[in-house]
């Protein structure tokens, strides 16, 4: 793969396709932004130029952007921002919007102490939604691509993996090996098998469980043990991005500490770093 680097801003944290080939990714410099009409990343939201984000997803115009203790939402774009209501200040590590959003208006978020935040009013005001979450430090948060029919979403913990069947509200513990722990990151794919949940984990490689999600395997392909975030088919590591191509895991990038990921319309992959900048390239499989 082609690679190409950004410098700046040094360290991202979350990366959000949008349609077109664009991206937003939060930043320790704020919230910037990928746009395929006039090529680049530039920052954007200078009300947050100097506010370390930790999670940003998008869903048309609506964007959510988090940080340590808000959440702040924008209704067309990224022009107008306003605060969420939150029950807690929460310090928010991830967020995942409803692939039926337009719909639904159903939002989630894993937090480092309080569990998962729900919102169902297109971010509007966030709830605790902890029932049966028996761990409150959720690292990552996922969403099935059939969310809107089968209201099914994932979240992982240092100890466990979690999953709801009614949108978020209420939450069982997986049979997940403990020999896996801690979970990092989450992510769930359609496959011929059927749907496939994905967890990395901080020094144990991959793992997946095809629907009901009760029998886990590691991927023995992937020779790296700490998985930072996964998408269907690639994985970021510690040592690098792996790419899984016909059955077979191989790396198709060096760069180390890559901690997000976003496949966009246009094909490119762009990967983000902790301390190195952004890099992206023509997906390859």
């Amino acid at each position: 793969m082609d690679w190409k680097h950004l410098d700046e801003p040094a360290s991202i944290f979350a990366l959000a396709p949008q349609p077109g080939g664009g991206c937003l990714a939060a930043t320790e410099q704020g919230l910037w932004q990928l746009d395929p009409r006039h090529g680049g990343w530039q920052p954007i939201a200078p009300q947050f130029a100097h506010v370390p984000l930790t999670a940003v997803a998008a869903y048309d115009r609506t964007w959510l952007i988090g940080s340590n203790g808000d959440i702040a939402f924008s209704h067309d774009g990224g022009q107008n921002w306003q605060l969420a209501n939150l029950p807690v200040k929460a310090r928010v590590l991830g967020l995942a919007i409803s692939p039926a959003f337009e719909r639904d208006g159903i939002a989630l978020a894993a937090t480092a102490e309080d569990g998962v935040l729900r919102s169902a009013d297109r971010g509007v005001t966030w709830h605790a939604w902890n029932y049966g979450l028996l761990d409150l430090g959720i690292n990552a948060i996922a969403v099935s691509p059939d969310f809107g029919e089968d209201t099914t979403c994932f979240a992982a913990s240092d100890h466990a993996v979690f999953m709801s069947v009614n949108g978020g509200r209420a939450w069982q513990e997986l049979p997940a090996s403990m020999a896996a722990a801690p979970f990092t990151s989450l992510t769930v794919a359609t496959t011929p098998r059927g749907p496939t949940l994905y967890a990395g984990t901080e020094g144990n490689g991959l793992w997946a469980a095809v629907a009901p999600y009760e029998a886990w395997q590691q991927i023995k392909g992937l020779r790296a043990d700490e998985v930072n975030f996964v998408l269907p088919g690639w994985a970021a590591t510690n040592s690098g991005i792996y790419v899984a191509s016909g059955g077979r895991w191989r790396r198709a990038s060096d760069q180390p500490d890559v901690m997000c990921m976003a496949l966009l319309d246009d094909g490119t992959l762009v990967a983000g770093t902790a301390g190195s900048g952004m890099w992206h390239a023509a997906a390859e499989w």
